[in-house]
């Protein structure tokens, strides 16, 4: 799966204009999305948590709102009474209330696994760059900035923004690089990553070897590494097993049930064979493959 950069930027642009229209009216609702603001920081999208709500507020309304009215519209011109119409925008509004409100309130999780995925799989390149750096005796700020210079071309790479946070802190802020860290800390996506940070700062403060530090991360983040790809393997064996079972063997099957059920005569369950075929072939065997793409979706490195 090619996991393509992404930009932050339109989010932000969209926070703009919700919160300079509502300002401040939604800080009374800032208290029902207080887990929001971590989910945000943890996700680096540099939004204000009162501009995100607003932002959550105004086009969730919107587009409930535009939906009630479409629906309204779509039905009355189609002939239905206007009772009925009332009742399917009714229901059709609240459904795409629905859908949008979850959309914006999960993005920023989204997000946060996003980039725990991708920065779990750098972190063993990112420890071995730092060795190579750390052996030629370059101090733990410098290490940070030649982070912050490895991109992929077209590539997304949550390391660098990492280490641009914290070289941030440090250039602007006024923190020294071990408090930078321990600020990360706190709003980092991933386990490891705060592992390897607190190591860091442990090594640091005790006066140890960070060249040390880093190989042996290194080489326990590579181990790791090869052991779930192993598994990974054996996972992909299960699905692709799955797959000829659900894609392949079962609709032929099926297929060729009805099709002698159908030449025999007769319904099952008080339906018609050619309707069982139809939604066998519309209906079963695309839901199926939708549900292996998206587990293939979930298990697939990004990249």
């Amino acid at each position: 799966m090619i996991n393509k950069k992404v930009n932050y930027d339109f989010i932000e642009f969209l926070a703009l204009a919700p919160y300079r229209l509502l300002g401040d009216k939604t800080k009374k609702f800032s208290a029902i999305f207080i887990g929001l603001q971590s989910q945000l920081m943890r996700a680096d999208i540099k939004v204000a948590h009162e501009a995100y709500v607003a932002m959550i507020l105004l086009f969730t309304s919107l587009g409930g709102v535009s939906i009630f009215a479409a629906t309204i519209l779509a039905s009355l011109i189609s002939g239905a009474t206007f009772i009925a119409a009332i009742l399917a925008a009714f229901i059709m509004g609240s459904i795409g209330t629905s859908i949008i409100f979850i959309t914006l309130f999960s993005y920023p999780s989204l997000q946060v696994g996003n980039r725990k995925r991708i920065l779990e799989e750098e972190l063993p390149y990112v420890a071995s760059h730092m060795a190579v750096l750390s052996k030629a005796n370059m101090p733990p700020e410098r290490i940070f900035r030649s982070i912050t210079q490895v991109e992929d071309v077209g590539m997304k790479s949550i390391a660098a923004e990492e280490s641009r946070n914290i070289i941030r802190d440090v250039n602007f802020l006024g923190f020294d690089i071990i408090s930078a860290m321990e600020r990360r800390i706190r709003y980092s996506p991933s386990p490891k990553f705060v592992d390897f940070l607190d190591g860091f700062i442990s090594v640091s403060r005790s006066g140890g070897s960070l060249t040390s530090y880093f190989m042996a991360t290194a080489k326990a983040l590579m181990d790791s590494a090869r052991i779930a790809a192993r598994q990974l393997l054996e996972t992909l064996g299960g699905i692709a097993e799955a797959y000829i079972s659900m894609m392949v063997v079962f609709p032929l099957l099926v297929i060729v049930m009805l099709s002698i059920m159908g030449m025999i005569g007769g319904n099952l369950g008080g339906f018609g064979i050619l309707f069982i075929m139809q939604l066998v072939t519309y209906l079963a065997i695309p839901a199926f493959a939708l549900i292996l793409l998206l587990l293939l979706d979930s298990i697939i490195p990004p990249r």
